[in-house]
């Protein structure tokens, strides 16, 4: 059995996607992309945590086809350089785009502005995705 490329849940505001070390394949960024459009107005922010796996170019364009019609401000919580450097071109797209260190998930928090019960939440569903994306059990 495969693990996901990428996996992703929802709170009340916050769209979390986990990525482990490789990109997403096309079959989870379809699926990723399909939550995002379906996203009530209420769930405007976007945490993204990530081992090193980023969007190849053509998922690059159509998140950037999404925020050029939505506000959508994004935290992206990575050590490795390359998705550095696609937070930053994302940025152009998108000014409400910022880079945090891999593990500092509450300070990309604070940025979205999200406390209290629903980052505990946000915390627990990171802690338990990465779990998966490694391939250990939850």
């Amino acid at each position: 059995m495969s693990h996901p490329s990428m996996l992703f849940d929802t709170t009340e505001h916050v769209l979390i996607a986990v990525h482990g070390r490789e990109p997403p394949n096309d079959e989870d960024w379809e699926a990723y992309m399909q939550t995002v459009f379906a996203l009530p107005a209420s769930c405007s922010k976007t945490l993204v945590v990530t081992a090193g796996g980023g969007p190849n170019a053509k998922q690059r364009a159509s998140i950037n086809e999404f925020v050029s019609k939505h506000t959508l401000t994004v935290a992206i919580c990575t050590d490795a350089l390359l998705v550095r450097q696609i937070s930053t071109a994302l940025s152009w797209f998108n000014p409400r785009v910022r880079s945090f260190r891999g593990n500092d998930i509450a300070a990309a928090l604070r940025y979205l502005d999200v406390g209290g019960p629903e980052a505990a939440l946000v915390h627990h569903k990171v802690a338990r995705m990465r779990l998966e994306i490694e391939g250990r059990p939850r």
